[in-house]
């Protein structure tokens, strides 16, 4: 009997069609992992592999030389470069040569992980200052002290950071064995429906936009009626992103535009346009003011070296933690909750309606 040829009734042999119970057809995303997207040629394996080794190797080399630049080039003084001059030369390239190593280990480990995540969140931490170069060009007319060659440092040491974050966070999914496009495993989508935790957050960073200016009305009650022009788009953009900003992550209208927004009214909001403030928001006011000022606070509180407004201060700082800190929780939970559809096929349970319980 021949049992490679048409079947009589159209069908395939129940021996050569695939089965969930069969373990070695696996799901989609294992599919993916044995075969890579094309399973048809393992030609596009080797280079989809190939390329986020060459890409590592090369953040490792670049972290190298960052390390020499912070090491031996003279820094410029004065202070609103003294950020820079805070960190010797010398730890931040230590901090940049077990980068160079994690970025040139060939496979991944929880030690590597955990290695990448430091290395990330340090360098990160460390262009803390880029937040205010950003604003002196966005808005010159703040008159803020800016120049060229810290900023590029700045900006070098944050991009190298979320270099290293990205790197780190292809290896965990390949660890996991998840999608390393998406980070889907059998095509289950974590996150799909807004968690309560990520409401808690949202209205965290109303509440410490709140108190940061509620500190600044107590302490200085003149309206500032005088002020130029850029400074009120400062101050106006400062209170979209404590209000409107997290509460939008957290709430339907985040995601499709509402009534009130007659051009745009239901259309899907571009995920980048509330994930890019929300980043800048939660890494600017986080290290900033948890990297700079509190610990400026804790320092003089120990040493007993008195400060003035210190109350003021203290609830500025704890404001502005709170918002940064609730701002990037909920930002985490809508980029989960918006993404894309897989494009390896992926997408599994995640369904339209789990939209619909995002009031």
């Amino acid at each position: 009997m021949n049992t490679t040829g048409p079947h009589p009734t159209g069908e395939r042999p129940r021996a050569l069609r695939p089965t969930t119970d069969d373990p070695d057809q696996g799901s989609r995303t294992d599919e993916w992992h044995r075969h890579g997207s094309h399973a048809a040629t393992g030609v596009h394996r080797r280079r989809h592999l190939a390329t986020p080794r060459r890409l590592a190797i090369a953040l490792g080399c670049w972290s190298l030389a960052y390390g020499a630049l912070r090491l031996l080039a003279p820094l410029p003084g004065g202070d609103r470069n003294a950020d820079l001059a805070a960190v010797p030369g010398w730890a931040v390239a230590a901090v940049c040569v077990l980068g160079a190593l994690v970025a040139f280990t060939p496979r991944g480990s929880r030690a590597v992980l955990v290695a990448g995540w430091a290395v990330a969140a340090v360098l990160s931490a460390l262009g803390f200052v880029l937040v205010l170069d950003l604003v002196a060009i966005a808005l010159p007319g703040l008159d803020l002290p800016f120049a060229l060659l810290p900023f590029l440092l700045r900006l070098a040491c944050a991009l190298t950071g979320l270099a290293f974050a990205r790197l780190t966070l292809a290896r965990r999914r390949r660890l996991r064995g998840a999608c390393p496009d998406c980070g889907r495993i059998n095509g289950v989508t974590r996150l799909a429906v807004r968690p309560r935790w990520a409401l808690v957050a949202g209205y965290l960073a109303v509440a410490g936009c709140a108190l940061r200016f509620g500190a600044q009305t107590l302490w200085h009650d003149d309206l500032p009626i005088g002020m130029s022009a850029s400074a009120w788009v400062f101050i106006l953009g400062m209170l979209a992103g404590g209000t409107l900003l997290p509460l939008a992550l957290v709430h339907r209208w985040g995601e499709v535009w509402p009534r009130w927004v007659l051009p745009l009214a239901g259309t899907r909001v571009p995920r980048l346009v509330l994930l890019i403030p929300a980043a800048l928001f939660a890494l600017g006011l986080v290290s900033y003011f948890g990297a700079f000022g509190l610990v400026e606070l804790v320092v003089h509180a120990v040493s007993g070296e008195p400060t003035e407004h210190a109350l003021f201060l203290w609830l500025a700082v704890i404001g502005y933690l709170a918002w940064g800190t609730g701002i990037g929780a909920a930002a985490i939970a809508y980029y989960a909750r918006t993404r894309p559809e897989c494009p390896h096929g992926t997408n599994g349970r995640r369904a339209s309606t789990d939209r619909r319980r995002v009031p």
